[in-house]
């Protein structure tokens, strides 16, 4: 059935069909139906009463239908039509003109849009039970009907973890798929936020049969970024209980049990009492704890994620530098110390850059502290958007200083980093507090992790002087040291794979600044 009307076919029951619908409605098609087969691949039903002996035969066979009912009935036959009326259903009289049964058609279709989930296409909650209603006021003892409660496990900490997009993308396929098996239902809902509803015109035992099917189809979705997704159903028929209202509650039962044995399976009503009788227990003993097992599971997940994303936030809240959100001071030694570490066991290059934002204090003094901090957040953008994201790290080393840590790269692919770095930077313009357009530069020193550096400190020790020559040599501008002779041996004693630096660079060598606009950035000594 096309749920979502994007080309909706009108079945037509009877002898008035006309040859085609009018173009006011639209492009849409009409389908002879028969009364001896089938037709569920429809969006709307037209059916002329005249076609039935009863009014009663008329509304069983619109029983099979989800989508709305347009009765073109006999005079003699309104008043039983109107009385057991559907809300997502219409009456006209025989012989009214097609325009207007193409108006009442049109009308009913856009009421029952909002009876559509528009995420997965299927019925909604409201739908679902409204159909099991009008099934049970026209259904004969022999009418067969099964319920499956199905409902994707661990779903809610999937859309937690990976996102609400993925999580709806799951929805969707999976839905597709219940449509697929479900072609010959004359009900698919979304009951609520990852359970569907699916009624089936069959005993249980064909049902159990297209529950499996479903389970085995959820395995082979892919979607997932965990490993597989699975689904437990739980499967009741109307031989179950006395009353049709009931069907929805022992299915929920059984779908309990599904998830209370270790999800990924299905269940039926029927199984679960005669496994309970013939074991000698109590089958309402066995559903409450069935339901007390699986809301203690979801109590536990749910204080256990939660614990989890409390402790997140107090660490990033810890790690993290509150303006910025860059690594702060303190957890930037600790892991600088670590990644030095690797450097040296795994001999793999390390870079390292310090980056200082020139004249932030003249920012502050004559702008005021909040466009100096916008002055910082705007440096922060601008490294971000620069460097790798799946690497590459950076801390807050003191006020207005970064350092980018650059792992697995030599000191020629750092140059790049940091010259690319300068001119993004100096290319940005952004607005005081009081509007006035201001320009960032940066001084930026840059050296690659030598033999001869022992720790971490004599590392930021030789950084941070081509940082400093680089603001005393005029500013926005790169400075970097090439590994020395000495330094080339001793990398050739323990053998990295890779010497960084290229014959061309030469010692103490500078990239020249750009010309600052006049206007923007006043020119002083303060750094």
């Amino acid at each position: 059935m096309n749920h979502l009307f994007l080309n909706t076919t009108v079945g037509w029951l009877g002898a008035g069909i006309p040859d085609r619908l009018p173009a006011e409605i639209g492009d849409w098609n009409l389908q002879a139906l028969d009364i001896e087969e089938p037709a569920l691949d429809v969006d709307m039903v037209v059916v002329e009463t005249a076609s039935f002996e009863k009014t009663r035969q008329c509304e069983a066979y619109c029983n099979q239908f989800a989508c709305p009912v347009l009765f073109v009935a006999q005079p003699e036959d309104l008043d039983g039509i109107v009385n057991g009326l559907l809300a997502k259903n219409d009456v006209c009289l025989a012989g009214s003109p097609l325009n207007l049964v193409a108006a009442r058609l049109a009308k009913i279709q856009q009421a029952q849009r909002v009876m559509v989930d528009p995420l997965t296409g299927v019925q909604r909650r409201e739908a679902f039970f409204n159909f099991v209603q009008r099934w049970s006021m026209t259904a004969t003892e022999e009418d067969p009907l099964s319920l499956l409660l199905i409902d994707l496990d661990h779903f809610k900490g999937f859309n937690d973890r990976f996102g609400q997009a993925a999580g709806d993308e799951t929805l969707q396929r999976f839905a597709q798929a219940v449509r697929q098996l479900g072609s010959q239902s004359p009900l698919i809902a979304r009951l609520g936020g990852q359970e569907f509803g699916l009624l089936l015109n069959v005993e249980e035992p064909l049902a159990m049969d297209i529950a499996e099917q479903i389970c085995e189809a959820a395995r082979n979705l892919e979607v997932r970024r965990d490993g597989k997704t699975t689904v437990s159903i739980g499967v009741a028929s109307r031989k179950d209980v006395k009353r049709l209202d009931q069907l929805h509650e022992i299915a929920d039962e059984a779908l309990f049990a599904a998830k209370a044995e270790g999800r990924d399976r299905v269940r039926g009503y029927s199984q679960i009492t005669a496994e309970s009788l013939l074991s000698g227990e109590d089958p309402n003993l066995v559903s409450l704890e069935n339901k007390s097992r699986v809301l203690g599971e979801r109590v536990t997940s749910f204080v256990a994620q939660r614990s989890r994303q409390i402790l997140q936030a107090l660490r990033a809240e810890a790690e993290s530098d509150g303006l910025t959100e860059f690594y702060n001071r303190r957890y930037l030694d600790r892991r600088l110390e670590l990644q030095f570490r690797h450097h040296q066991e795994s001999g793999q290059p390390l870079s390292i850059a310090l980056l200082d934002l020139d004249h932030f204090g003249l920012f502050n003094k004559k702008y005021g502290w909040p466009t100096g901090d916008r002055a910082l957040t705007t440096l922060r953008d601008v490294i971000l958007a620069n460097i790798r994201a799946e690497s590459d790290w950076v801390g807050r080393y003191g006020g207005e200083e970064f350092c980018v840590v650059l792992p697995g790269t030599s000191l020629e692919d750092a140059l790049v980093v940091c010259k690319r770095l300068r001119a993004a930077t100096a290319g940005t313009v952004f607005d005081s507090t009081a509007g006035d357009p201001l320009r960032l530069t940066i001084s930026v020193g840059v050296v690659e992790c030598v033999p001869a550096d022992s720790c971490p400190q004599d590392v930021i020790e030789r950084v941070s002087q081509q940082t400093l020559r680089a603001k005393e040599e005029g500013r926005d501008r790169v400075c970097w040291s090439e590994p020395t002779d000495l330094d080339r041996l001793e990398w050739a004693a323990v053998g990295p794979a890779n010497i960084a630096a290229s014959e061309s660079l030469q010692a103490a060598a500078t990239v020249p600044p750009l010309a600052l606009p006049s206007g923007n950035v006043p020119a002083n000594s303060n750094s």
